[in-house]
């Protein structure tokens, strides 16, 4: 009997038990006025959904009024994420929700239900940096120094590698000549640790050195990862292989110690990096390779930069008659692209 009574009740009353919401409305200055579904309003265009017709866009400029029934997202200008019903009359919006209500003056939108900012899913950065010097005169000289740097970052994936090149000569006599190159393969099976392999080649004829090779495998640690700072450290180990031009050829296996960090001060205006290598033969511990860079980039234009660099390669056991270590101090240019 209940339930008969409370049929008849809700047919008498005239009132659907599924009220369906109102459709949304936008008019136009020439006196267009479109009923249907408002998506998105973005780049100054509304995207409408109208029965019968499809997707319409309209420029916002040609937007005279606008009401908005189901519960949406307003930005402004501020930053502000506003939610609910909205509508637009002379000049200003008003947005209602349970907390209230609330008016932006229509120049400070800036979008409704803007496209999610997904963040990208690769990143490369190339960086080229060339050093020279020349003099004339009593003294004819020159000299110059390149190191490239490619990385490439896909979510879990990332590649390393770097290039180096010296030269010079002194009255048409060379008295520098080496050249070094590294690749390397990182895995990130978490956010702040990875697996790597790598390898290197460098051949430096004033260090009696034909061809030395490394290749390894080990860990690492991202100590940090942000916008403005990179730092990663790891360690493995690695086959060491050394073929001179005078002295006996040899063969080692070593412990490999890393790492790199990249600082960003003002970004894109002032950067810092620093990156090292150390190789210790696990025969020998006295026997320690070392290398590194420091260096600083200021920004002169665009992705050129002033760049100011010191380079110091270390052999704590190098053949008779070359020097242990080979430090470069260097001013130059520097050209950087991310993309």
């Amino acid at each position: 009997m209940y339930s008969t009574l409370l049929i008849v009740l809700c047919l008498q009353s005239g009132v659907p038990l599924d009220d369906p919401a109102m459709p949304d409305r936008l008019e136009m200055n020439d006196g267009t006025v479109l009923i249907g579904q408002i998506l998105q309003f973005e780049d100054d265009r509304y995207i409408i959904e109208v029965d019968g017709i499809g997707k319409v866009e309209v420029a916002g400029g040609n937007v005279i009024s606008v009401t908005i029934s189901s519960t949406e997202t307003l930005v402004t200008d501020a930053g502000e994420n506003l939610s609910g019903s909205m509508q637009l009359s002379e000049e200003t919006w008003v947005v209602k929700n349970p907390l209230g209500e609330r008016s932006i003056p229509r120049d400070r939108v800036l979008s409704i239900n803007p496209t999610p900012v997904l963040p990208p899913t690769s990143t490369q950065k190339a960086t080229i940096t060339l050093n020279a010097a020349q003099t004339t005169g009593n003294t004819r000289t020159a000299s110059a120094v390149m190191n490239l740097d490619y990385t490439f970052r896909y979510l879990t994936h990332r590649f390393v590698s770097k290039l180096d090149w010296t030269y010079g000569e002194d009255d048409d006599e060379i008295t520098k000549r080496s050249t070094g190159a590294e690749v390397k393969y990182d895995f990130f099976p978490q956010d702040d640790w990875y697996l790597y392999t790598s390898f290197s080649a460098r051949n430096d004829a004033f260090a009696d050195l034909a061809l030395r090779t490394t290749a390894g495998i080990g860990a690492g640690i991202q100590i940090l990862d942000t916008d403005s700072i990179e730092w990663s450290e790891e360690s493995g180990i690695s086959a060491l292989n050394e073929d001179f031009e005078v002295a006996e050829d040899a063969t080692t296996s070593t412990l490999r110690i890393a790492g790199r960090a990249e600082w960003t001060l003002k970004k894109e205006i002032f950067e810092a990096y620093h990156d090292h290598t150390l190789y210790m033969s696990l025969d020998d511990p006295d026997k320690i390779l070392f290398q590194g860079r420091l260096g600083v980039r200021t920004r002169i234009i665009g992705g050129l930069s002033l760049n100011a660099q010191m380079n110091l390669r270390h052999n704590s056991q190098p053949p008779a008659d070359v020097e242990e270590n080979d430090l470069e101090l260097l001013l130059g240019l520097a050209y950087t692209t991310i993309f």
